[in-house]
């Protein structure tokens, strides 16, 4: 390395290739990617979303030497790896005489306040720059709510819409002449139209698995590592956007919402995944929707329905999560205090639609929106649990985010993103 270099650090759910950082290859730049127990530990996740996103900070950072650019990765079994971030930090301002410390502002709270923790006590500068994919800025629901009794997420979601543009007319009206088609969206699946095919590309990602676990890593769930079908590329990722505008998108508004044993995608994109981690930008997400219904190819209900998932609720739980942290994690509204049952871990219950919707948790690391609010989060919620479900909850699977496990641990169960 060049003296003066600077460390960029890239955290697993920031794998977006198309980000500035990368348009110069400069010799003085060190990309910094870190496979760490802090991470797999501080909760129990799903053995897909641990291989998952390693195989794909893997591939990244593959791209990012193809294209010329210095790379270092500290693998989950690597013996100089320290396995803490500030730990790893230290050995690596050192090693690598870094004179400038950057990195992506990161979408969890305890992981931001580790960061900034960690710049203030630097010698050296230390700069969060923007992760260059959500719409809005962390402040900005709670700038756009302030002074109001309730956060209401249909006056946010038409505050987006007119602000973006997003199927809304010349005048700043909706197309179609109403805001929401929810009620479109509700319509029971008696069979027909059939499910599409699996549009994702599995991979066999034994070796890394076995890695894993040789580690000592904790999982739960299925691992399935010999066929997983998460994307571990953007261009994978954008073929998966591909099959679902085309085979699912145009049945996706009528049954949003309904749940069947026979079928457990449905019509859903399953794109939480490629999206959490930045793979894709919301923005070519919710354009492709949009151009999808304007071409004929599908209802405006439907294309509603789908951005809505987008624009609306994946932004407007991030920005009630970024406005009411730390606090908000930790309450507990109804006083709940009921231990988590333990066929919460294999799916072995008489309740029917629970023991579906757990199965398929822990078998795919996949719940639609539907299975995680009304039946697996309105459970919890009636039956008291205390905040330990969120350790095994859905949330931790593929999709999980922490503002949606932080929403529904807290009494709120507020309904998050089905993409």
């Amino acid at each position: 390395m060049n003296p003066g270099t600077t460390l960029r650090l890239i955290l697993g759910d920031q794998l977006n290739p198309r980000h500035t950082w990368f348009e110069q290859q400069r010799g003085d730049v060190l990309y910094v990617f870190m496979e760490m127990r802090q991470e797999t530990d501080y909760v129990l996740h799903h053995a897909q979303k641990v291989i998952a996103i390693f195989a794909a900070m893997r591939e990244l950072a593959r791209q990012l030497r193809a294209a010329g650019h210095c790379v270092y990765y500290l693998g989950i079994d690597d013996p100089d790896n320290r396995q803490a971030l500030p730990d790893n930090l230290d050995a690596l301002i050192v090693r690598f005489s870094v004179r400038v410390l950057e990195y992506q502002a990161p979408d969890e709270w305890r992981l931001d306040e580790q960061l900034a923790d960690y710049a203030r006590r630097q010698s050296i500068p230390c700069r969060m720059v923007d992760s260059e994919h959500f719409y809005t800025l962390r402040d900005e629901a709670g700038r756009l709510f302030s002074g109001r009794k309730q956060w209401l997420m249909e006056h946010f979601y038409r505050h987006m819409r007119v602000q973006h543009r997003v199927l809304i007319d010349d005048d700043s009206r909706p197309v179609g002449g109403q805001w929401n088609f929810d009620h479109d969206n509700r319509k029971p699946w008696p069979g027909l139209p059939s499910e599409p095919a699996d549009f994702r590309a599995p991979h066999d990602h034994s070796a890394l698995w076995q890695t894993i676990v040789s580690a000592g890593v904790n999982s739960f769930g299925d691992a399935n590592a010999a066929q997983l079908a998460w994307p571990i590329s953007r261009a994978e990722a954008l073929q998966q956007l591909d099959a679902f505008i085309e085979k699912a998108l145009p049945h996706f508004g009528d049954f949003q919402d309904a749940m069947s044993h026979r079928a457990w995608r449905m019509f859903h994109s399953l794109l939480s995944f490629a999206l959490n981690t930045k793979l894709l930008d919301p923005r070519e997400v919710v354009a492709r929707a949009d151009a999808a219904w304007r071409a004929g190819s599908v209802s405006l209900a439907t294309a509603e329905g789908f951005i809505r998932q987008i624009i609306g609720w994946r932004e407007y739980i991030r920005g009630f999560y970024w406005a009411h942290m730390p606090a908000y994690v930790e309450q507990n509204v109804f006083g709940h205090s009921r231990a988590l049952p333990q066929w919460f871990w294999n799916g072995q219950t008489r309740m029917r639609c629970l023991a579906h919707a757990i199965g398929q948790s822990l078998e795919q690391a996949y719940a639609h929106h539907i299975q995680r609010l009304m039946v697996i989060g309105n459970f919890a919620l009636l039956a008291g649990l205390l905040r330990c479900w969120p350790d095994w909850s859905p949330l931790r699977c593929i999709a999980g985010i922490s503002a949606s496990m932080s929403m529904r641990s807290s009494g709120s169960n507020s309904p998050t993103p089905s993409a």
